[in-house]
């Protein structure tokens, strides 16, 4: 449904030959030309801007309450609406609009006289509706934003996914490293494991910086995580870790080969916190 309305103002066919759309080009632009300048109403006259009283007195003999009204949407639909099939922007829309203004002057002003004074009304009536089948075609400003849009959509989705592929990676490794000769004479020791759950509960992304310590290991992960808005990561760690959301000073420690495990830790990994969420905040 989305897909259909998006279509509807700021798209069409494209995939047509080179000689459809420059037909399509050729039809929208003189067409809108025409709007500007066969039917203008809007530029001033006799030092009245839009509607002068004449159109507005016909459109009150058509029945129409609040004439002033219908007849200043009838001459920026032919005066805008005509600037917008030039330029191919909200084509469809445009041409409906234009199509209910010429409609109502052949069928309703000139009482279906297509024959006679109805028939210029009329023609424009019958390109308006093509325009609004067609669409505004390749040569057209909706073509090149609808490009670019899909250009940005597509190069965003592309990083989202590196982010999260490298993010995810990162993670995964940083938690579960493989072990090295000597870490594997401690596997018995670090069986018991313990499945938890850390969240964001900001509005804002954060980015955290975890250092964590494994009982038995002689070293330590640090890992640097971005957390989106309410995301919510898994964690399964022995009993008896450590894990600190490490200031730059604590950073800055260990980068110096300094441990930091004699600080008290954000988390410490016991059987009490089995499959609990436990907030960042």
């Amino acid at each position: 449904m989305k897909f259909k309305i998006q279509t509807f103002f700021l798209g069409g066919d494209q995939q047509n030959s080179i000689s459809h759309n420059i037909g399509f080009l050729i039809l929208r632009f003189f067409v809108g030309l025409a709007f500007c300048t066969v039917f203008e109403k809007f530029f001033p006259r006799n030092g009245i801007w839009g509607p002068q009283e004449w159109f507005i007195q016909d459109t009150a003999s058509m029945g129409f309450p609040f004439p002033s009204f219908f007849a200043w949407i009838a001459v920026l639909s032919e005066f805008v609406g005509g600037i917008l099939l030039m330029l191919g922007l909200f084509t469809r829309p445009a041409a409906l609009l234009n199509v209910f203004v010429t409609f109502t002057a052949t069928f309703v002003y000139h009482k279906g006289d297509i024959g006679g004074t109805g028939l210029l009304s009329f023609f424009f009536m019958i390109m308006c509706l093509c325009i609004l089948l067609f669409g505004s075609g390749k040569y057209s400003l909706e073509y090149l934003m609808t490009k670019r849009l899909m250009k940005k959509i597509l190069t965003l989705s592309t990083i989202t996914l590196l982010f999260f592929s490298s993010t995810y990676a990162v993670a995964k490794v940083a938690i579960y490293p493989s072990p090295s000769k000597k870490e594997l004479t401690n596997v018995i020791m670090d069986s018991t494991h313990i499945q938890f759950y850390l969240k964001n509960k900001n509005i804002l992304p954060r980015k955290i910086t975890f250092i964590i310590y494994k009982p038995q290991h002689e070293g330590n992960n640090t890992i640097v995580k971005w957390f989106l808005p309410y995301q919510k990561i898994q964690i399964d760690l022995p009993v008896g870790s450590k894990i600190y959301i490490a200031t730059k000073l604590q950073i800055d420690k260990v980068m110096q080969g300094n441990r930091i495990d004699g600080d008290l830790p954000f988390i410490r990994v016991e059987e009490k916190i089995k499959d609990s969420i436990i907030p960042l905040n």
